[in-house]
């Protein structure tokens, strides 16, 4: 065998071979980059140190009693609490039914802490170690009041913030599958399609969830509001990622990630409640897409759905807007086409 017998297929194996394009590899791990970077950045940023920022806490009793207690508290706590001083215990109660205070301490013959189980484990510790706090200083005992409380397979109250995560993913990833798939369906198909999974996911998810949280312990017509409100998050979901496709096309990832997993949960207060999350996120709570479905249906699971109303406006307007822009793009290319 000649040396040239040998180099033959060595040749047309480079041939048949091209060269690796560096350029496409390059693009192609600027994606896992932005994930490190955004998932770090954003969950780190909201979750690193969890504790009352300007929490809302209502103090029942006599303001000469009341006065000097809250003027230590403030003085010691840096911003912790923000404190509603009160000689109404009915009107404390209310107003943690009513979601504008996560708990209050009612002193009297002994120091009673007003909790709400239902809106976050660390708000009944944070509570409840406050009261201990006051009670300390008059030589009292403590007892605890559950205002929203919840059932035993749901100790954490985290079970809606994953049962949140799965309608969100089946929102997003349908229409990122179908993005890949089909990409010139039509928009009316992808609507449809769409509502098909809007429907779906919420039901599947809240029948699995149910086999180990016991349907949250809900009613049937709390279970009937919390799908409700959770297909048209799903469906809201899906058409954000309709209008980010439609914008952006093959780059639409970086932004669906950002607007709907990277900002979307920690702002959301699922994990963390809203009132021990940082200024900037509790911002962003307030008109985010995530926090307008999540705080509705922990409303209508632990509180008969007091507050709900102004997070689903929230999430109305982001429906609206996300169907008509995504009609206003649409019928822009349509004309472009035309005219081309």
């Amino acid at each position: 065998m000649t040396d040239t017998d040998v180099r033959v297929p060595s040749e047309a194996a480079k041939a048949i071979e091209p060269p690796t394009n560096w350029k496409m590899v390059g693009g192609g791990l600027a994606f896992p980059l932005f994930f490190v970077i955004m998932f770090c950045l954003c969950y780190v940023s909201a979750f690193h140190s969890p504790m009352p920022n300007n929490a809302p806490i209502v103090v029942v009793g006599p303001a000469s009693v009341t006065a000097p207690l809250i003027d230590g508290i403030e003085k010691t706590s840096g911003g912790k609490f923000d404190i509603v001083a009160t000689d109404n215990a009915a009107d404390a109660i209310a107003r943690i039914g009513n979601r504008d205070a996560i708990g209050a301490i009612e002193i009297g013959d002994t120091v009673t802490a007003h909790i709400a189980t239902g809106a976050g484990a660390s708000t009944v510790s944070v509570v409840t170690g406050l009261a201990h706090s006051i009670a300390d200083q008059t030589g009292q005992q403590v007892t605890s009041v559950d205002s929203a409380p919840v059932t035993a397979r749901d100790s954490s109250t985290v079970g809606l913030f994953y049962f949140l995560i799965v309608c969100t993913l089946g929102g997003y990833l349908t229409m990122t599958v179908l993005s890949q798939v089909a990409p010139r369906m039509r928009l009316r198909e992808q609507y449809s399609i769409l509502a098909g999974a809007a429907i779906l996911t919420p039901l599947i998810a809240f029948g699995i969830t149910s086999i180990f949280m016991h349907a949250f312990g809900a009613s049937f017509g709390e279970i009937l509001q919390l799908l409700g409100i959770s297909m048209v998050y799903t469906f809201t979901v899906g058409a954000v990622c309709i209008l980010l496709n439609k914008l952006l096309g093959q780059a639409a990832i970086f932004a669906v990630l950002t607007v709907l997993v990277f900002i979307n949960f920690p702002s959301s207060g699922g994990a963390i409640p809203v009132s021990f999350l940082p200024g900037f996120w509790q911002h962003i709570h307030s008109f985010w897409l995530g926090s307008a479905a999540m705080e509705p249906i922990r409303s209508v699971i632990y509180f008969d759905g007091n507050g709900a109303g102004q997070h689903l406006i929230v999430l109305g307007v982001w429906l609206v807007a996300a169907l008509g822009l995504t009609g206003l793009v649409a019928a822009r290319q349509s004309k472009k086409a035309a005219a081309q």
